[in-house]
Order: C-alpha cells, then sequence, then structure tokens
C-alpha cells in the first residue's frame, strides 16, 4: 500500500502499479484482453518500473507464468 494525493489534495492509499498489474493478470478473464494487455504494454514503458518486486509480487499471487508469458513479447 502506498498513499498518494488526489487532485483536490486528499490523501488516500492505493496499491503500487507492480500489485496493479498483478491484479491484472489474476482477473484477466474478468477484464477485456485489450486493457489487460494494454495495462502491460504501458508498464513496460514505464521508466520507474521495478522488475524485482513485480516479480516477487506475481510470485506471491501465482501469476508468474501469465505475466512471463507477456513481458517475454514485451521486453
Amino acid at each position: 500500500m502506498i498513499e498518494k494525493k488526489t487532485t483536490f489534495g486528499n490523501r488516500v492509499r492505493c496499491y503500487n502499479l507492480e500489485r496493479t498489474i498483478c491484479d491484472f493478470l489474476r482477473s484477466r478473464n474478468r477484464c477485456d484482453e485489450e486493457m489487460v494487455i494494454s495495462a502491460v504494454k504501458n508498464y513496460a514503458v514505464y521508466k520507474e518500473k521495478n522488475l524485482n518486486l513485480l516479480a516477487d509480487y506475481a510470485k506471491h499471487l501465482r501469476v508468474e507464468k501469465v505475466l512471463r508469458r507477456y513481458m517475454e513479447v514485451l521486453l
């Protein structure tokens, strides 16, 4: 969990990008496939990505194989 400021200046708690990507991959059957692909593509070009943290989350959330399949194509 991290804290971010909204446009109105309120602080809210939310998940970081790596956790959000893993959540997308976990629920990929309930989401539009294009949305999942778009999220992973945008993360792949993100300058501040943390691939080690992403791999840790994927391991804990049991989406390692799916993540690897998407990331092999993009990186």
